[in-house]
């Protein structure tokens, strides 16, 4: 077992690198100096943003002695994790594809698939380390042991599990209970709920915008009519960047400007996919705040409504339907604390994700909604909207429209895996 220990850590400057092409920029890093197997090193982490795979996503680059080893991109589930995901190679450089080829020293790291991870286009079919942004004792670990790769990359003495494997029969396919899938899917949202309580609801990367959705009740209303269209965690980051651009976020200021409003929506880079509706359904929401609940978007729901009731007032604003509506009832209860009575009158989101676990597990046997509000209500009374949570999480990471991951996926021992029926699940 590789023994390592970190003996001093200081933090760096927004720095740069001169790559071969090109210049990458870094907004802050860490410079740490080492004792792996009693060998002295020095690793330095450099915390950055480029383009990778379709969007722009945190990159980190970590160097040990001064040379480049490894490389770190944003996962999907980074608003929520801080994690990065960095390739497993084997000693000829390729990729390692199957967990009896990781090379040993990785024992104590999270493997995982990278396209379980990341599903997006040109994501590899390969194994990855998850590691933390911060968790300066992993990247220095993978550094030294894909040097050890560069420095021998046929030596027996950089052991890598070669052994033959035996055929195994295909797992066979859990038969249809609808029971165990919901127990499934409750204790993943039990599991997600742990990894969020330390830090509270992360809704973006950006503390500074997650504490403005989480103190600014108008700014809430604005991100979850903005959560369509985009990536979520840029949908929530909108009221913080609205404000930024405008100078405030008040309901009567921003429903007498509406001109300053698509400006600020429209300009470059644009806030949103929909860069005349987004604006317009803004403007309208501030003058029913304004008008209907005294420019107090906290009122709308600071009386303890029930479930029912909330939802029906969401549904009042501009951009807000069953699905969103749905969605924000449980994020104000359960993630901002707001008292919401009767929450058996709570429902799932007709989400695109949701609808294709529900019917991929057999708990819902049509894209319908009325059909999957049914089926949470039926098999979750107390509260069916508990279940919106790990079914969004789980359709987003496993249960993707392509190549779903089933073998990793939370519901992989409850799942009868009716793939073909959530395949064609389009967004809506």
């Amino acid at each position: 077992m590789t023994k390592l220990e970190i003996t001093s850590t200081k933090r760096l400057a927004p720095f740069t690198f001169q790559w071969p092409a090109a210049v990458e920029e870094f907004e802050q890093g860490w410079e740490c100096d080492v004792t792996i197997d009693g060998a002295p090193h020095v690793v330095k982490h450099g915390l950055g943003q480029r383009v990778v795979y379709g969007r722009p996503r945190v990159h980190t680059v970590t160097w040990l002695d001064a040379k480049v080893q490894v490389e770190g991109v944003e996962a999907d589930d980074y608003p929520t994790s801080q994690a990065l995901l960095s390739r497993v190679r084997r000693p000829d450089g390729k990729l390692v594809g199957w967990f009896d080829e990781v090379q040993r020293g990785y024992e104590g790291f999270l493997i995982v698939r990278h396209r379980s991870e990341i599903d997006a286009p040109h994501s590899p079919n390969c194994l990855a380390v998850k590691v933390r942004e911060d968790d300066l004792a992993s990247w220095a670990g993978h550094a030294w042991l894909r040097s050890c790769l560069k420095k021998v990359p046929s030596s027996p003495g950089v052991a890598v599990h070669r052994r033959p494997v035996p055929p195994r029969p295909p797992a066979p396919t859990p038969s249809l209970d609808g029971h165990a899938v919901v127990r499934a899917l409750l204790a993943h949202g039990d599991a997600l709920a742990t990894q969020l309580a330390p830090s509270g609801a992360q809704f973006t990367p950006d503390p500074s915008a997650n504490q403005l959705l989480v103190k600014n009740p108008f700014a809430f209303l604005l991100a979850v009519i903005s959560d369509m269209g985009i990536k979520a965690e840029r949908a929530w980051a909108l009221p913080f960047e609205l404000r930024r651009r405008l100078g405030y976020l008040d309901p009567a200021r921003v429903a007498a400007n509406s001109e300053e409003v698509y400006r600020a929506v429209q300009s470059t880079p644009t806030l949103h996919r929909f860069i005349n509706l987004i604006p317009k359904w803004i403007v309208e929401a501030a003058r029913i705040v304004e008008e209907e609940y005294g420019g107090d978007a906290g009122s709308i729901w600071r009386d303890g409504p029930t479930a029912k009731e909330l939802r029906r007032r969401l549904e009042r604003f501009p951009g807000i339907a069953q699905k969103k509506a749905a969605m924000a009832v449980e994020i104000l209860e359960r993630d901002l604390h707001v008292t919401v009575s009767d929450l058996d009158g709570g429902d799932v989101a007709f989400d695109v994700h949701l609808r294709r676990v529900f019917l991929r597990t057999g708990l819902a046997q049509h894209d319908d909604v009325r059909e999957m509000v049914a089926v949470a209500r039926k098999f979750h009374p107390e509260r069916p909207g508990a279940l919106d949570l790990p079914a969004w999480d789980i359709g987003r990471r496993w249960c993707r429209p392509r190549d779903p991951d089933c073998q990793l996926c939370p519901l992989t021992v409850v799942c009868p895996r009716l793939i073909e029926r959530g395949s064609t699940v389009q967004g809506i």
